[in-house]
């Protein structure tokens, strides 16, 4: 099952034979197909535990709060007001909200982001409208606590959202402040405000998304890279201290000799008011060690489907991209003795001394 996170199904049948000195051993087909039973055991026993955490604890099995639940979400505490004064300073930064910089000690910090993989066409329909989608969606959220770290991965993002909550109440974290870091998708932003609407939760959007949106649209709108980029030397700074009013003004009092696509101006206004609520001042959380970034999100995406997955050649189904996800997740949190042992998944927060 460890081979199965970063080998090919017939390089890991080639190295397991070659362990158990056999020339005739396992077959690379035998070999997926049992990985492949595993990882969808591996996920069914995650849903489970998530899904009776949610049953017991005042959820319904889909993850809505039911109306007679009685839950109430602790107060954010958040970093000393002296120590906000100072960096504050430090940065000229005028007037600030103290509640909107969380104490890392006493917050969940969640990054989440969706990854797509070649899909293996299963049937070739003469119909085009009828044709597959192109490629096999997951969804992967990392979870960091004071305490420790897992990851969580499933199809598509509700699914993951829900195990999510499932994973929280399991590790009595769900009444701390919630932090999620993420990419400017308005799906992700959407779920996350429609399941936890009833907790103490915020949505950061991440610096890299954010600066690398203006860039893309920057360079459709201007007329070469040298305008663009003098063009951001501006705009940045507007943006890292959370600027959004006086970024839009820049955009909105650009000169149209520069311009050579006005939509996409246009489309970056409309951007900006839309995420409006998630950019948060960049400098001040930077001065003060707090995250800005969802690269830990990124990262996992990375450990648990692209490292395996996306290789050239390399196509799958939803039932075989998703099961070895998940045997990745769980090696990744050092639940695969857990598993082979004890046909069990401890389902908690992997402790940082022992990542």
């Amino acid at each position: 099952m460890e081979f199965s996170t970063d080998m090919s199904d017939r390089k890991s049948t080639a190295r397991l034979n070659r362990i158990r000195q056999e020339s005739e051993g396992i077959k690379t087909t035998t070999y997926r197909n049992t990985i492949e039973r595993e990882g969808v055991a591996i996920q069914e026993c995650i849903e489970s535990k998530s899904e009776e955490a949610l049953m017991s604890n005042g959820f319904t099995a889909e993850g809505e709060l039911c109306e007679n639940a009685d839950f109430k979400p602790c107060e954010s505490r958040h970093i000393k007001i002296e120590t906000i004064g100072t960096a504050m300073a430090e940065l000229n930064i005028k007037q600030c909200n103290p509640t909107d910089y969380e104490s890392p000690e006493a917050c969940i910090n969640i990054s989440a982001d969706d990854v797509c993989v070649k899909r293996q066409t299963e049937t070739r329909p003469r119909n085009e409208e009828s044709e597959q989608p192109k490629r096999v969606n997951n969804t992967v959220i990392h979870v960091e606590s004071s305490v420790g770290k897992y990851i969580l991965n499933a199809a598509n993002l509700f699914c993951t959202l829900k195990i999510l909550l499932g994973f929280l109440l399991c590790n009595d974290s769900l009444k701390k402040q919630l932090v999620f870091f993420t990419d400017g998708a308005r799906t992700i932003h959407n779920e996350i405000n429609r399941m936890f609407a009833f907790s103490n939760y915020k949505i950061i959007l991440d610096w890299y998304h954010l600066e690398k949106k203006c860039k893309e649209l920057l360079s459709m709108a201007l007329k070469n890279r040298t305008i663009r980029n003098e063009f951001l030397d501006e705009l940045t700074p507007c943006l890292w201290f959370g600027n959004i009013n006086g970024a839009i003004r820049l955009l909105e009092n650009i000169s149209p000799k520069l311009v050579k696509n006005h939509d996409k101006i246009t489309e970056l206004i409309g951007y900006f008011e839309r995420v409006r609520d998630y950019v948060p001042v960049y400098a001040l959380r930077a001065e003060l060690g707090l995250r800005n970034s969802s690269n830990q999100g990124e990262k996992a995406n990375d450990l648990v489907v692209s490292q395996r997955q996306k290789h050239n050649g390399m196509s799958w189904s939803d039932h075989g991209s998703l099961a070895f996800a998940s045997i990745a997740s769980v090696h990744k949190n050092n639940e695969l003795h857990n598993w082979i042992y004890c046909n069990d998944i401890e389902f908690s927060f992997v402790r940082h001394d022992a990542a």
